[in-house]
């Protein structure tokens, strides 16, 4: 394996999983928190489909293949939630098989339903993250959208909207980005997330002393 290959390339459906992933992965902070060592994830490292999540669970293998020369490990990340999605096994399954016929270390991440089930945490840091008013717990419990004992809200993008309608939330990709670098990563239990996380703690173990 040539000694100047790349740590990793990410292929990721739109422009907003791109924000998270720079704000995730983009300094060795980050790194730490996630219980990693360090990496390295420059812009050129990441590679946005034009035609988002089908264009990934169709063509991945193709998207990647410039790579294979050029990076140890690869990242595919996309939606459940889109028109034509066959689910999460299925996505997770077709694109395994394909991507496995040129790469050794990948990871097929399936966010279920989508990205958005990423923002949510009962955290002060959101707030300012999102642009929204302190209390958006207790906005999204009266508007229905984050019920009262629910870790998060059943709908996130539905949630996120509403904020944003309503209570002037941020519209632009780069909460995205804000989210990532603000919010806790100890208490997140859903499950894309930890599968790309200890994938990650696997391919970058943390330094010792």
């Amino acid at each position: 394996m040539p000694a100047d290959k790349r740590d990793v390339v990410f292929l990721v459906a739109d422009g907003s999983m791109e924000q998270m992933v720079r704000g995730f992965f983009g300094n060795p902070a980050s790194h730490r928190r996630l219980g990693c060592g360090s990496f390295t994830v420059e812009p050129t490292d990441i590679v946005v489909a034009s035609r988002r999540d089908p264009e990934v669970y169709g063509l991945a293998h193709q998207l990647l293949r410039p790579y294979v020369a050029t990076h140890r490990h690869a990242v595919v990340m996309l939606d459940n939630d889109w028109e034509g999605s066959p689910g999460v096994k299925n996505i997770h399954d077709r694109i395994s098989k394909n991507v496995s016929l040129e790469w050794d270390e990948y990871v097929v991440v399936v966010l279920d339903p989508e990205l958005e089930a990423w923002l949510w945490q009962d955290n002060p840091n959101l707030a300012g993250a999102l642009g929204c008013p302190p209390d958006f717990r207790h906005i999204l419990t009266v508007s229905g959208h984050w019920p009262a004992g629910q870790t998060k809200p059943g709908n996130p993008k539905a949630a996120l909207e509403h904020l944003r309608r309503r209570h002037r939330a941020d519209t632009s990709k780069a909460v995205f980005h804000r989210v990532a670098g603000r919010v806790s990563v100890k208490n997140c239990i859903d499950p894309a997330f930890l599968q790309l996380r200890d994938t990650l703690r696997d391919w970058f173990p943390e330094e010792t002393l």
